[in-house]
């Protein structure tokens, strides 16, 4: 199946995440997927979407894994252990969780990525000026949507609507 995206460009970031929250609250139009694209001044790109990168998966597998191994220790009876033998039982226990779920979490997380790819946003990029940026969504039945997108948009001066395909982007 062929990705279908529609892009809206904007006059500035104040218009697009007033337009984005009116897009999220109409509830004839599934979104699937979300992001933005900008670009600044000094020609740096920036995209903000709502997948799960490594980054994430991995803060949140580590601090999971700590918390549950730290845990462990204390219900196998750490806690029993002599002396600072308990302290070092369920350190070395939350250490170990961590890393081990640091490891699950980023793994995992590149599994799932299915976000845009970088030869995408950069093509986007090299389309947008500075300060305009650019919402980019994945839709149920783009078809249907666009004309709906359109009218929904038209109120938040938004400079350009189009639906590209995925080897467009």
């Amino acid at each position: 199946m062929v990705e279908e995206f529609i892009v809206a460009v904007f006059p500035s970031r104040r218009m697009l995440t007033k337009a984005l929250d009116h897009l999220t609250e109409m509830t004839d139009l599934e979104i699937r997927h979300a992001a933005i694209v900008a670009k600044a001044r000094n020609g740096e790109v920036v995209v903000l979407d709502d997948e799960l990168g490594p980054d994430e998966g991995g803060i949140t597998g580590g601090t999971l894994g700590a918390a549950i191994a730290a845990l462990g220790m204390v219900q196998f009876g750490a806690l029993a252990l002599p002396g600072i033998g308990a302290i070092i039982a369920v350190g070395a226990g939350a250490l170990v969780g961590g890393v081990l779920g640091r490891m699950t979490g980023r793994f995992a997380a590149n599994l799932l990525d299915s976000g845009f790819r970088s030869e995408q946003v950069e093509l986007l990029a090299s389309r947008l000026q500075s300060g305009h940026p650019a919402l980019v969504l994945e839709v149920a039945n783009p078809l249907l949507a666009l004309p709906r997108i359109r009218e929904a948009l038209s109120s938040y001066r938004v400079e350009l609507v189009e639906q590209l395909g995925a080897s467009t982007v």
